[in-house]
């Protein structure tokens, strides 16, 4: 029998955590199997307790109404909920235009993990001194050093990748001490050829650390939720264990408007499931929302005690936010090699740091390319210049120079690229943003669900993202190399910073443990803890942090406990 959202309200928690994506499940796994009494908030649905790998007794876990809410979305954003998607529009003022769009972020049990290709790998030891990898970015608001240093973390990386069950090979370029992998699966025949081809070329590449048991027929579920409890997301992986194992519950379908709080300590959330608004109390309380929507919960939590929201007396929360920028590259093999099997597979950092510049990492997407995403290239790359044809060769034949008819060079143009690139692997680059205080991300006055993004896409972002490609075509040849991305693209899911975590409360929002400055148990584990970004996938750092700071909430409970006996 499910718990009832009126006896869900009649518990005081010890910890409420609001999200259950990487940050959150972890944290709450983490208190619970350490005998707390955790409720998870989730704004999205419950989609795993569909599945068929689903656990006997699991709705027993779930707070569920004795009737369905009515869904008072409009038919698209009710759509992308119930695909675990956000469903709300979110709008962007960029020096490269208005946007307005349905970020491509989770709304769903695990979070935008549900939909992650399950890369999980460690940010070298150098991201924790930030500064002096940019040395002239006097613009940007990086500090000098995280204040945790990569020692620290390093105990907690190797306990999330035990947790997630990482596989892959040793990084040889990384010089952060060995990770804990399991063996990784094997490489399609066109993958083996690009690793020994790569290795052969003075290139250092290395099988990306991806958290997937790859069971029988598995392509790592890279698209959205895995249904086989295969893929590592933070669903699989943490939430259903603290339920199942441990005795948490989870409130599925409930959106978090509001935290209680005095000066110094929270008590507990306001929350809304349909029309039904209720007050939930706890010991302590815990942001995963997502860097998105953690910072609008805090400035949404204003009071006389926070006039400007929660955190934000020095106008920080929201504010530095991050992305990644990067290319989608297509890279044909010399031989037409089979790709069937599992596709995130290979990464190199040879251009992590290069010639003096911090630029960032490059993988395998986890996506196979198909004669669509081809001829869209090439249409974009007709508008984009009126001589796209010299794109094709450099130095072009003598044969090509004796063709006159455009509908001809069309026509071996499309052929070049459809038998080149038919057996293609599709990577991506990943180059670290700054954090910048214009860049921010706050509620919408207008609309109370959506929020609004100020960013500016930095021409020293754009210079990186261009050199990390020039470098590329020069190590692996031009002819084989097809970047598939627009100009500026920004990696939406990839999110973080907008509650920096830092010793200095005129600098950052959060403590080194995480918790809101001048707060006693009020923490914040997504992405938005970082003060830097980055050359690499947020989510293993997220999730080792998360592990790092459990602990200490599990001592604000202890004494909170404490002094409620002796009071």
């Amino acid at each position: 029998m499910s718990l009832t959202p009126e006896a869900c309200a009649a518990i005081h928690w010890d910890v409420i955590v609001v999200g259950t994506g990487m940050g959150g499940a972890t944290v709450g796994y983490d208190l619970a199997r350490r005998g707390r009494k955790v409720l998870f908030v989730e704004k999205g649905p419950f989609l795993h307790a569909g599945f068929a790998a689903a656990p006997a007794g699991l709705n027993e876990q779930i707070v569920r109404p004795a009737t369905a809410p009515e869904n008072a979305l409009e038919p698209e954003a009710a759509e992308r909920l119930a695909g675990g998607r956000w469903p709300h529009r979110v709008r962007a003022r960029t020096n490269l235009g208005e946007l307005n769009f349905r970020v491509p972020t989770g709304c769903v049990t695990g979070g935008s993990t549900a939909h992650y290709a399950a890369a999980l790998e460690r940010f070298s030891p150098q991201d924790f001194m930030p500064r002096s990898n940019f040395p002239d970015s006097d613009d940007s608001t990086l500090p000098e050093q995280w204040p945790v240093s990569y020692e620290e973390f390093e105990p907690h990386y190797r306990a999330a990748e035990t947790l997630f069950r990482v596989r892959g090979t040793q990084d040889p370029l990384h010089s952060g001490g060995d990770s804990v992998l399991l063996e990784p699966p094997r490489l399609s025949p066109r993958d083996a050829h690009l690793l020994q081809e790569f290795a052969a070329s003075g290139l250092h590449p290395y099988r990306v650390h991806v958290g997937c048991d790859f069971v029988r027929d598995c392509d790592g579920c890279p698209h959205g939720p895995c249904e086989r409890n295969c893929k590592r997301d933070a669903a699989w992986t943490c939430l259903i264990p603290a339920l199942i194992e441990h005795g948490a519950f989870v409130y599925p379908d409930c959106e978090v408007t509001r935290i209680n709080a005095s000066a110094t300590v929270a008590d507990g959330i306001i929350c809304r499931q349909g029309d039904t608004e209720q007050v939930l109390t706890s010991e302590a309380v815990v942001l995963a929302a997502g860097a998105f929507a953690s910072p609008v919960l805090l400035l949404k939590s204003d009071s006389p005690d926070w006039p400007r929201g929660i955190g934000n007396q020095h106008d920080l929360v929201g504010r530095n936010l991050m992305f990644h920028g990067g290319d989608f590259v297509a890279i044909g093999p010399d031989e037409p090699l089979s790709g069937e099997g599992a596709q995130k597979t290979l990464a190199l950092n040879d251009f992590y740091h290069a010639d003096g510049q911090k630029l960032g990492t490059f993988q395998t997407l986890g996506l196979e390319l198909n004669i669509g995403q081809i001829m869209q290239y090439l249409r974009e790359t007709a508008e984009s210049s009126t001589a796209w044809w010299k794109f094709l060769f450099s130095p072009r034949p003598v044969w090509w120079r004796k063709l006159t008819s455009p509908i001809v060079r069309l026509g071996a143009m499309v052929y070049f690229y459809a038998f080149n690139f038919r057996h293609a692997s599709v990577w991506v680059s990943i180059v670290e943003d700054l954090p910048y205080f214009e860049n921010r991300v706050y509620p919408d006055p207008v609309n109370e669900h959506d929020v609004l993004i100020d960013y500016r896409y930095s021409d020293e972002l754009k210079r990186r993202v261009h050199a990390l490609r020039d470098r590329l075509r020069d190590a692996l040849g031009r002819r084989r190399l097809m970047v598939l991305s627009h100009e500026n693209k920004i990696d939406f899911p990839h999110i973080s910073g907008t509650c920096r975590f830092g010793e200095d409360p005129a600098s950052s929002v959060l403590d080194r443990d995480n918790c809101v400055h001048g707060m006693s148990n009020l923490f914040v584990v997504d992405a938005s803890f970082f003060p830097s970004s980055a050359g690499t996938n947020p989510s293993l750092t997220i999730a080792a942090n998360a592990l790092r700071v459990s602990g200490v909430i599990d001592d604000v409970i202890d004494r909170k406990h404490a002094a409620m006996v002796a009071g």
